[in-house]
């Protein structure tokens, strides 16, 4: 399975942009400036392409927030692509041999031309984080992992959840383990660990 690049274009300044998806959970790895025609739109894509096979080319940052991020550099020093936020160094590496390893051989689908998969993609927010998922059902346990990447081993973790749907400031319910629930865009995920031990 290859990852795929797709191409948009925003509603509020009709300037085009592409975000680079992993192979298997479609998690968005990569987004780009904006581009003002669709042709530097894929110029810039070939250039992910061509310059993610270069670990120099990668520039490791520091946010004021203390999060870790990474921007991926053409030869001539402009900033092609940008990460989302990490929270440990290490996540910040795994996305960098992420993009290596997806962008290369990546497809390419133009959302412009063909129709959104609005049945097959969902945008939700799990802990403050943007998250493509491409389930109409998660269950509990798929939550807790898009939102800690792994969970801890055995029993000495409690995870607790809250969602909403609608907006607004209070969550409408929680979930606990074994819960499934039917997915819609805009969900709002809030999922917190504690250590018994």
């Amino acid at each position: 399975m290859k990852g795929k690049f797709e191409i948009f274009q925003s509603s509020k300044n009709n300037e085009y942009y592409f975000r680079l998806k992993a192979a298997g959970n479609w998690e968005i790895i990569l987004d780009s400036e904006g581009y003002t025609t669709k042709s530097s739109c894929l110029n810039g894509i070939e250039s992910v392409k061509e310059n993610a096979q270069l670990e120099e080319r990668f520039e490791r940052l520091v946010a004021k927030n203390g999060e870790h991020y990474f921007n991926l550099k053409a030869g001539n020093g402009q900033v092609i692509g940008t990460s989302e936020m990490y929270t440990r160094r290490q996540g910040m590496e795994n996305g960098i041999h992420s993009v290596m390893k997806n962008a290369p051989d990546a497809d390419i689908k133009d959302l412009t031309i063909d129709e959104p998969e609005h049945d097959k993609e969902f945008n939700i927010i799990v802990n403050g984080r943007p998250k493509t998922v491409t389930s109409k059902i998660l269950t509990f346990e798929d939550i807790v992992k898009l939102a800690f990447s792994t969970i801890a081993d055995g029993n000495s973790t409690i995870y607790t959840m809250t969602y909403k749907k609608n907006g607004g400031n209070k969550p409408e319910g929680t979930l606990v383990t074994g819960d499934q629930i039917k997915i819609k865009s805009g969900v709002i995920f809030n999922v917190t660990a504690t250590d018994k031990s």
